[in-house]
């Protein structure tokens, strides 16, 4: 997957306590704040584009996993966002994972 940035995004760093050597790298992560208008409840937004390699993988039946670290599921979603939508917030692609 390809972090991507975006306008109005904010750097997301590593966890506090977290430890390079013990835990491996981090990366920082952009992400912006939003409250769900339903709920009321802040979300983080990141976005990720899949590679060609992993588009064609879904294109043929495969799946996407989502890893939480931690021993409690948090509340999360996921969407898919139109080109439209990517261009509008300067979508720009800045690392693989």
């Amino acid at each position: 997957m390809i972090v991507c940035d975006f306008a109005g995004s904010r750097p997301l760093g590593a966890p506090s306590g977290w430890d390079q050597q013990l835990d491996g790298g981090c990366a920082t992560l952009p992400i912006v704040d939003a409250v769900d208008e339903l709920s009321g409840f802040n979300f983080m937004y990141s976005v990720w584009r899949p590679t060609p390699d992993e588009l064609a993988a879904l294109a043929a039946g495969g799946a996407i996993r989502l890893g939480i670290m931690g021993t409690a599921h948090p509340v999360v979603n996921m969407a898919v966002l139109t080109a439209g939508t990517c261009q509008e917030v300067e979508l720009r692609e800045v690392a693989e994972l």
